[in-house]
């Protein structure tokens, strides 16, 4: 009997063993290549924007996106308060502009959670693009942040 439970459970840990080594290989030739790809482009990232990655997330990140042609987004980010920004706040965000997919990068590095960004369409004096900002609307920029 005691040999039986020996094999066994020497068996167990030799299964358990070969599993996590063939999970460990399976990461190592996936995930890498991802992992390294994102850590540069965040780096990238932090020395083009380094006031983005300055915010205090304390009470949350507003996200003002804007239109520049049909479907191509632009927007800039700033810490939440207890005030409305200025229309010069939001204006000024252009300079520093990012894709919906910059920012994304970013408020993920952060470690922001999605109920604590607060996504603002808004329409900036640079774009030429006219377009409504309605119900419709706002959920169609809020889907862009999913």
């Amino acid at each position: 009997m005691k040999i039986t439970t020996i094999v066994l459970a020497a068996s167990l840990m030799l299964s358990l063993t070969a599993c996590s080594q063939v999970k460990g290989q399976t990461d190592l030739t996936s995930g890498p290549e991802q992992t390294v790809e994102t850590k540069t482009q965040i780096e990238e990232l932090r020395e083009k924007y380094p006031e983005y990655f300055e915010m205090s997330s304390f009470k949350g990140i507003e996200v003002y996106v804007w239109e520049m042609a049909e479907g191509s987004y632009h927007c800039g980010m700033m810490s939440g308060t207890n005030r409305n920004k200025t229309d010069e706040e939001i204006w000024d965000l252009a300079k520093k502009s990012l894709s919906i997919e910059e920012a994304k990068m970013i408020l993920n590095e952060l470690g922001v959670k999605r109920e604590d960004v607060f996504i603002i369409p808004v329409v900036q004096p640079i774009s030429s693009y006219r377009y409504e900002i309605d119900d419709a609307y706002r959920e169609k920029v809020r889907k862009l942040f999913e």
